[in-house]
């Protein structure tokens, strides 16, 4: 997988531009690529405030590569590593009081400071308190000796497609109000996250208190999926998965005999068209979601996956070529990703992130 550095950081930069108008903070999620310390070192050239990733793994990784910015854990923790997160992560985000009790006295035997943003449930039914239960959070959380509660946050088109809207976030500007008041404690933090809050961010649709906003997508990709639009500022080039050809032959387009289920359960369906140039690839369905990428050669089509190879038709892409430049093995094919296949190989440790 290639990602060319200087067009995620154009990308980075001009999101941070348009935020930075509305005086909205720019933290740059870098699971995307499985926290690669290369991107942290992107986004604190681009200005951003923070760092946020979903895994303590991958926050280890980008403590060292910019140690400068504060980094943040945004998936929700378990109990089970509560102990491992003071060292990596100077904010986290909640959604269970237990867990941030639990969080507050490993916090408090280490004698190390902590903040966390409190997940609001505002209708797309992943994690987060849901709004009635604000209320009932003063007497649980006013006795915290080393963790602080800085604000609140929510997440939108991710479990369930939720869009934002303004309403949805004049309801989360409400909840903050609500629980400041139950805290007695000044809450300054309203975070929202996902590439699909960008778009209400670029018209000014969005209220002046929501000050935080955590994003991945369309940095790298210049995508936002949720709003099915390529971000027109944006370069949608900046990742490229690329695969080497191991076969390339004509073959029938239907298998030779009866065809049951293949290794993943599926039952692929197959139209007769002939013998066809078949190429495959050394990359499969444990490296990528082969789903969510698109070649990027004319006349290159996807016909199925396995675990380890990715099948193509290669004809028409080669009745366009010279016969000294037609396709073989030892070639390679260039793929554009969806955000599903770039984290699938990004995690992959079969797969190979170099930035250029």
């Amino acid at each position: 997988m290639i990602v060319d550095r200087k067009k995620v950081l154009d990308n980075a930069r001009k999101i941070n531009d348009i935020c930075s108008k509305k005086d909205i903070e720019v933290w740059g999620v870098t699971k995307g690529l499985a926290g690669d310390p290369s991107l942290a070192e992107i986004y604190r050239d681009a200005g951003f405030a923070g760092l946020s990733d979903s895994r303590l793994t991958n926050l280890r990784k980008i403590k060292d590569s910019a140690n400068d910015m504060p980094r943040q854990l945004i998936r929700i923790a378990m109990h089970s590593e509560t102990a491992d997160i003071p060292a990596v992560a100077d904010i986290s985000l909640q959604s269970e009081a237990s867990t941030i009790l639990k969080l507050d006295e490993i916090c408090d035997s280490l004698g190390i400071p902590h903040r966390v943003l409190l997940m609001v449930d505002v209708g797309d039914l992943r994690e987060g308190f849901w709004p009635e239960e604000l209320t009932h959070l003063g007497g649980a959380l006013s006795m915290l000796k080393r963790v602080s509660i800085i604000g609140v946050a929510a997440n939108f088109a991710c479990a369930s497609g939720l869009l934002p809207s303004r309403e949805k976030f004049e309801d989360l500007v409400i909840y903050r109000d609500e629980l400041q008041d139950v805290l007695g404690i000044d809450l300054p933090c309203i975070s929202v996250g996902g590439t699909c809050c960008l778009k209400l961010i670029e018209a000014g649709d969005i209220p002046e208190k929501i000050n935080q906003l955590r994003i991945c997508e369309g940095i790298l990709l210049g995508k936002d999926t949720a709003f099915m639009r390529d971000i027109p500022y944006l370069d949608g080039t900046a990742i490229v998965i690329s695969a080497e050809v191991v076969e390339c032959r004509k073959k029938p387009s239907v298998p030779a005999g009866e065809v049951g289920r293949q290794a993943f359960g599926e039952k692929p369906l197959f139209i007769d068209r002939g013998k066809r140039e078949r190429a495959l690839l050394g990359i499969g369905r444990q490296d990528v979601n082969m789903d969510r990428i698109t070649p990027l050669m004319k006349g290159v089509h996807i016909i199925t996956a396995s675990s380890d190879h990715l099948i193509v038709d290669v004809t028409d892409a080669n009745s366009l070529l010279p016969q000294d430049k037609r396709i073989k093995a030892g070639d390679v094919l260039d793929f554009r990703p969806l955000y599903p296949a770039m984290l699938a190989a990004a995690t992959s440790e079969y797969v190979r992130v170099e930035f250029e």
